[in-house]
């Protein structure tokens, strides 16, 4: 406080005097003395994102299992140990890009995080591994009952709606019978969720899964489900040529 005083005495004393100033000079004061944003001992935050982010491209070109497998606990240990949101999701997004057995278990954990976001690429990063050809995490059994859980339980609505497309699949994750029945019920709950976006990605879901074409007229998703269950006697009626013809009202008609 006592310098930024006499700085500004000065500047004043100069400026009423009519003095030329040195610019070298007020430089040097310690009203415009340069601050630096480093803390000693502790890497700038783009410095750390940069070292994350080039851990994880190294281990997605390693050839080797154990590289791989180091650079996913030093990723892992990124995420638990830093207090940083923006760290952990990078830590997260790395660690998605190294193909390693131990890849599922530590994204499981992530899915428990208090971040939207952080959880958000976990579950994607689950789904892209899964849909990988020949990964070590090929099984796809042991993650249908992973999204379902997300769907039906997370509070963020994002995530619920990721769930839902990855459930529907993109033709790369092959679903048996079993388990196209079960995501039938799991979609068919969804139907009442109280936001309007999930409960139409859910139609789009059961669209893509049954085959079944009843449009967006939820009321007709929701009979087919009770049929399934067998607490409807009728399927309802799939869609007609006139009803898949987009209406266009002409002003002339109206």
């Amino acid at each position: 406080m006592k310098n930024l005083l006499y700085s500004l005495f000065f500047l004043s004393f100069f400026f009423f005097a009519g003095c030329a100033v040195d610019n070298e000079y007020i430089a040097k004061l310690p009203l415009f003395e340069a601050k630096s944003d480093t803390i000693p001992g502790l890497d700038p935050p783009h410095q750390r994102k940069k070292m994350i982010r080039e851990k994880g491209e190294k281990g997605a070109k390693s050839a080797y299992t154990a590289s791989r497998e180091i650079l996913s606990a030093q990723l892992m240990l990124e995420y638990q140990t830093s207090p940083d949101p923006n760290m952990r999701r990078e830590a997260v997004d790395a660690l998605a890009k190294i193909p390693c057995p131990q890849r599922r278990q530590y994204l499981m954990e992530v899915l428990q995080d208090e971040d939207a976001l952080i959880r958000l690429s976990a579950l994607e990063a689950l789904g892209k591994a899964a849909s990988q050809t020949n990964s070590e995490e090929r099984d796809t059994s042991g993650l249908t009952p992973i999204l379902i859980d997300r769907m039906k339980h997370d509070t963020d609505k994002d995530i619920r709606l990721a769930a839902i497309r990855l459930l529907a699949g993109t033709g790369k994750i092959k679903k048996t019978d079993a388990a196209d029945s079960v995501l039938v019920d799991a979609l068919g709950e969804m139907l009442h969720d109280k936001v309007p976006a999930v409960r139409y990605a859910s139609m789009l879901a059961l669209h893509k899964i049954t085959g079944k074409d009843y449009g967006t007229d939820i009321n007709r998703w929701q009979q087919y489900v009770r049929y399934i269950h067998g607490e409807d006697a009728a399927l309802p009626q799939e869609r007609t040529l006139a009803e898949k013809i987009p209406r266009v009202d002409l002003p002339m008609f109206k």
